[in-house]
């Protein structure tokens, strides 16, 4: 895993020369952890991002939630506000965040019985770190971001983490 990252990482930025095609909007699709598609708005040194997609409990080896279990596959609401510090001649730019997340999934109360279940819908904070990379060529991004949603309701710090990388068209 660590060898098909670092040759991803590699071929990204080879890929592209000195000028940024940062621009105000951008959309983009991600896989990973979440499954996602992704609007964002740029600013000056700051931005808002909105991710619609899956929740999957991917980076989690067990599915343990509450007294039962919760199914492998939700909807996902993300809004995060970020701030952003260009890098390598604005080729590339570091950025983090702190939104809110909001999930819907079934939840089993039972597990061994799956014909007993709740649709649960979920909230909390959540946090995000990632680095994008941006083409002279094309108005295009490759980002690769991770970050963490910590559910507030109804099951208090119950923690997942975040990982993804993506694709963003820039206009």
């Amino acid at each position: 895993m660590k060898r098909i990252f670092s040759i991803i990482s590699i071929s990204i930025l080879l890929a592209f020369s000195a000028e940024a095609q940062t621009k105000k909007w951008a959309v983009g699709f991600e896989v990973g952890e979440p499954v996602a598609v992704s609007i964002r708005k740029y600013g000056d040194k700051n931005g808002l991002d909105v991710s619609i997609g899956t929740y999957t409990g991917l980076l989690k080896g067990k599915r343990e939630y509450r007294k039962g279990e919760y199914a492998s596959v939700g909807f996902m609401f993300n809004a995060t506000y970020l701030w952003y510090l260009p890098l390598m001649n604005q080729r590339m730019t570091a950025y983090g965040g702190v939104g809110a997340q909001i999930n819907s999934r079934r939840y089993f109360p039972e597990p061994k019985n799956k014909d007993v279940h709740e649709n649960t819908i979920s909230t909390g904070p959540s946090v995000t770190l990632g680095l994008e990379f941006f083409s002279a060529q094309k108005p295009s991004s490759f980002f690769i971001e991770g970050g963490g949603y910590l559910e507030a309701l109804p099951k208090i710090f119950y923690f997942n983490p975040n990982l993804s990388i993506g694709v963003r068209h820039n206009f």
